[in-house]
């Protein structure tokens, strides 16, 4: 079976060494990869500001990228939601058959090897994955089979303060939650959205709070390679 998978543009910028670790894992589950050349933003930064217009451009190109003969597989909640629950409205189209990574790899019964034996984890549900994709048992589930013991975060339910531009029209706030969400974790917090990877890893970076990883670096190659 062939599956397209889809960087986004934190992937693709920021974290290119998250994409290849999820690719890694769905060649490793036994699926062929194929990386549209073509493909950009899906067009939800604008999107989510209200830029509507500006979002249809974009998207326009996303649908343009990507086939409909094969799954299309994301390594990020917020980008997983935009491209199966709003892109198909915006544009006008049928819906692509999107899965955002941990959703698809267990539904596929994958099976990571135990690279993170005797690590302790705490996780950190993304508010799209969380509240949209309705997915937050997928992720535990395989950082649990890779070997790690997870240490529950106090209030998993809460925002990491990111939020896109939340994050830059309210700053203080933004980085109260940060340090709320990093306060209570345990010495790696993994989380599968580059967002909150980003506002958290910088975060921490600052504060001398647990180390951040990506969901997809955790199972392709274990939290201590992050």
């Amino acid at each position: 079976m062939r599956v397209q998978l889809f960087a986004t543009c934190l992937g693709d910028l920021t974290f290119p060494e998250a994409v290849a670790d999820a690719e890694l894992l769905i060649r490793e589950a036994g699926f062929e990869v194929d990386f549209p050349a073509r493909q950009v933003c899906c067009g939800q930064p604008a999107f989510n500001s209200g830029h509507r217009g500006a979002a249809r451009r974009v998207a326009r190109g996303f649908a343009k990228a990507f086939s409909r003969d094969a799954p299309i597989v994301v390594p990020s909640g917020s980008c997983a939601t935009m491209a199966s629950h709003y892109l198909p409205e915006l544009l006008g189209v049928e819906p692509f058959d999107v899965w955002e990574l941990s959703a698809f790899l267990a539904h596929h019964g994958a099976a990571p090897s135990r690279r993170n034996e005797g690590v302790e984890v705490s996780y950190h549900d993304s508010c799209h994955m969380l509240r949209e994709l309705h997915i937050s048992d997928a992720p535990r589930q395989l950082l649990e089979a890779s070997g790690a013991t997870i240490l529950p975060l106090p209030r998993p339910d809460l925002c990491c303060g990111f939020g896109g531009t939340f994050s830059v029209r309210q700053p203080e706030i933004s980085l109260a939650m940060a340090d709320d969400k990093l306060g209570g974790s345990a010495p790696v917090l993994v989380t599968a959205d580059p967002g909150c990877l980003m506002h958290l890893r910088g975060r921490t970076e600052k504060t001398g709070g647990p180390r951040v990883v990506h969901l997809a670096t955790a199972l392709a190659r274990g939290v201590d390679a992050a």
